[in-house]
């Protein structure tokens, strides 16, 4: 159970320096009654060295905020003592001894004396021998004697010298921990134009989950988990977690991977590398105890990345939570399913860990987020076209990543003067990004091949949670894997290309894990099936390629470039492929009398039993559950059959799509067919703005004109007319003819884009086109279409 916060503590009163000065005149009179006070100087600026990092102390910043402060004294130039001061209502421990021993020993040469004191009592201790050390009535003398003798004396015990520096109360941990997770930044981190690892260095785009996690471990929360699919930017928020508190006095952060060797083996193996400090993993179980209790300083976070269960990490993780450690000590961690951390294996008992978690789970970008991910990219003059807010694809943290590497390693956006414009919807560029950011991995791309191959060919029966699944992201079932794909997955997941789970559907399931990669080779594999198909029948071959791809993430992306595949190996393609895919006509019925399964926004599978105009919760069989809701008028509408005309859409975006003379161009053929469908070809949109529409009765249903061509089919009717054509006026006329009042609001609106594009001669042909006929036309269509009422058409 989260737990509550306790307060930083701070000093109750601010410590002037002159108060310093006359605490540290006192100490050294005390301890040094015969030695003329001009033989002694203080040093209250000093350095010491733990492991490759020297860390600077101030005793004066040290007296000001916390009411304690550490000074070297010399005498005659040489270290003679560490002068440990405290406040006067604090009494002496034997951890202030140690403390000021500790600096000791990490200086060279040593002092030989440590002298402790609150004001009302005074302790000076020989740093070799740890006693009470007296110079008696010659003072003066005895400290000779020490410093002749230094020179002799045996090195110190380092390691518990460096295990008190690592205290909670002096605040050395603090820069060290930090330091740690910018070099693990660092090993994460691509140079610009480079796809290997886990970040971009000039790229993040902020997370509403990380401030979310940042509240819970704040709230008191022992273990905040952050769940999501493979590059959903679970890793990024631990990037930015640590970024936005580095400098801050609350958290500071120390950031391990999840793979290794556990927990507490992997601080002794980081204090063994930093600091020279030789620990046992129990070893660094109590130095996270000890830190995990006390009043002063930062809060300890451990962020680690990629938790997987049953891992030494995650046994450790379960260790540390049956510990209980106290409120100054938090973990962040990443998983892909949180429950297999928070459950036991009977999936009804809670683990330690899930007695004192909380799960944030986290997913595509959400509007606000989107729109700050805009931002970043437009100062790497990378720009999107009005309308992208709506497009659904562009949310996923992967598919930006993939489009800025690209860009960046583009000499053509090196120009100042040069930008990238990317359309209001994802297109092919998404493809021919992937295929250049990793085109040098051949083992990953072969394996994903292999595994792309299992995917097409796989036409067994999936529960609804994994229908839904696999329409929202990459995941093949493993009971479709052939026995080279078995073996491609062992090495895959060795990688950590591939995870392989138990799906809620009780199917288990691979995920790729580099989405960006497999959907290139998922395309490569459906062009080479499409090929072998269509060398027998062209026309069945386009109708497979609809429907295989029907329930598939991306499936219009991948179907369109394996069209394309197919016609670089072979030399083109038969125009009965895209018969194929335009008999397969997209569909729109009431949902009555049915059960229905949809995703909740957390991912839950939810069903609704529909009857009539009423509806209710139900389980997956039916049973409902609660009140009715009343659905009136606005009964649900179910589309099926979407995916071959949107494959169409993408095609048609290519310009080099013409077979014969120019008058019988595929891409103008296409979109004068599936411009007529009734209702946007757009995928759902759960998150952000819903789409606006304009209701045309039996007619159908069409976007607004002012949300722009954020449909491809009609970008790719812009794109048709923003080129020189000759033929453009004979397919103006026919979209015409046909009487599609659909045809006709999609070329309004595409002609209108046209307009905005100031192309020369083309941009004032738009103009005069849509004024003088489309206009009219569609004005005309509307007014007959309501009974002969007047009609506006902006």
């Amino acid at each position: 159970m989260p737990r509550t916060k306790q307060k930083l503590q701070v000093s109750p009163s601010v410590r002037t320096e002159a108060e310093l000065e006359s605490r540290k005149a006192a100490a050294l009179s005390a301890a040094f009654p015969n030695i003329p006070r001009e033989q002694l100087v203080e040093q209250r600026r000093f350095t010491v060295r733990l492991g490759h990092e020297t860390h600077e102390f101030d005793s004066a910043a040290q007296w000001e905020k916390a009411g304690r402060a550490d000074v070297i004294v010399l005498h005659s130039g040489r270290p003679l003592a560490v002068l440990e001061l405290k406040r006067e209502d604090l009494a002496l421990t034997h951890a202030d001894y140690e403390q000021a021993q500790s600096y000791a020993n990490q200086l060279t040469p040593r002092p030989p004396l440590v002298v402790v004191t609150n004001g009302r009592d005074t302790r000076i201790y020989d740093a070799n021998t740890g006693q009470l050390w007296s110079g008696e009535q010659d003072a003066a003398n005895a400290v000779a004697r020490l410093l002749a003798n230094a020179a002799t004396l045996a090195a110190a015990d380092m390691r518990w010298a460096t295990e008190a520096l690592m205290g909670r109360e002096t605040g050395v941990w603090v820069p060290i921990v930090r330091s740690a997770t910018a070099k693990l930044l660092a090993e994460m981190t691509d140079p610009p134009s480079q796809s290997d690892r886990a970040f971009a260095e000039l790229l993040l785009f902020p997370r509403l989950s990380t401030f979310a996690a940042i509240k819970s471990a704040q709230a008191g929360t022992t273990f905040t988990i952050v769940e999501g699919a493979a590059q959903s930017g679970k890793s990024s928020c631990l990037r930015e977690l640590a970024l936005l508190t580095r400098d801050g006095e609350d958290l500071a952060v120390l950031m391990l991977r999840g793979s290794g060797p556990g927990l507490f083996q992997s601080l002794a193996n980081l204090f063994a590398i930093e600091l020279e400090w030789n620990l046992t993993a129990n070893d660094a179980s109590q130095w996270l105890r000890r830190m995990s209790t006390g009043p002063v300083g930062p809060a300890l976070l451990l962020a680690i990345d990629d938790v997987e269960p049953g891992t030494s990490m995650a046994a450790d993780l379960e260790e540390l939570a049956t510990l209980r450690p106290g409120n100054t000590l938090n973990v962040i961690l990443t998983t892909n399913r949180a429950v297999r951390l928070i459950k036991a294996q009977n999936g009804r008992t809670q683990t330690a860990v899930g007695d004192r978690a909380k799960v944030i789970e986290i997913g595509p970008l959400r509007l606000e987020e989107f729109q700050s991910a805009q931002r970043a990219l437009a100062n790497h003059k990378i720009h999107f076209q009005q309308g992208a807010e709506y497009a659904v694809d562009y949310r996923a943290p992967w598919v930006l990543r993939t489009i800025y590497d690209d860009a960046a390693s583009n000499p053509r956006y090196q120009d100042p003067d040069s930008a990238m414009l990317l359309p209001p919807m994802l297109g092919l560029e998404l493809v021919q990004a992937a295929r250049r950011s990793y085109a040098h991995q051949a083992d990953l791309l072969r394996g994903y091949r292999v595994l792309a191959r299992c995917t097409l060919a796989d036409e067994g029966a999936r529960s609804a949670e994994l229908a839904l699944a696999a329409s929202n992201g990459f995941v093949v079932r493993q009971d479709a894997l052939s026995d080279e794909a078995r073996h491609a997955v062992a090495e895959l997941k060795s990688q950590g290309a591939v995870r392989t789970y138990r799906h809620a559907g009780s199917e288990d399931v691979v995920v790729p894990t580099i989405p960006a990669a497999f959907l290139s080779e998922l395309a490569d594999a459906a062009g080479d099936e499409l090929a072998h198909r269509a060398a027998v029948d062209p026309q069945e071959a386009g109708t497979w390629l609809g429907n295989r791809l029907a329930a598939v993430y991306l499936g219009d992306l991948i179907g369109a470039q394996a069209i394309r595949c197919m016609a670089e190996k072979t030399g083109g393609f038969s125009s009965g492929i895209i018969d194929g895919l335009l008999a397969i006509e997209p569909t729109e019925v009431p949902v009555e009398n049915a059960l229905v399964a949809t995703a909740a926004p957390d991912g839950r599978l939810i069903h609704l039993k529909v009857e009539g105009e009423k509806a209710w919760l139900s389980n997956r069989h039916g049973d409902v559950m609660g009140e009715s809701i009343d659905l009136g008028e606005e009964r649900p509408h179910m589309l099926g059959n979407t995916a071959a005309w949107m494959i169409l859409g993408q095609l048609a975006r290519l310009p080099a799509t013409a077979v014969g003379d120019d008058s019988q161009r595929i891409d103008a053929f296409v979109l004068l067919n599936i411009g007529q469908c009734p209702f946007p070809l757009l995928r759902a949109n759960e998150e952000g703005l819903g789409h606006l529409v304009h209701d045309l009765g039996d007619h159908g249903r069409v976007l607004c004109h002012d949300q722009g061509p954020v449909e491809t089919a009609t970008h790719a009717m812009a794109d048709l007319f923003s080129r020189p054509w000759t033929h453009a006026d004979e397919w103006v006329d026919a979209a015409i003819e046909t009487g599609s009042l659909p045809l006709l609001h999609r070329l309004t609106i595409a002609l209108r884009t046209v307009q905005l594009r100031t192309i020369p001669d083309l941009s004032e042909w738009a103009d005069v086109t849509l004024k003088e006929r489309v206009l009219p036309t569609l004005t005309a269509a509307l007014r007959a279409s309501v009974g002969g009422e007047d009609v506006g058409v902006h």
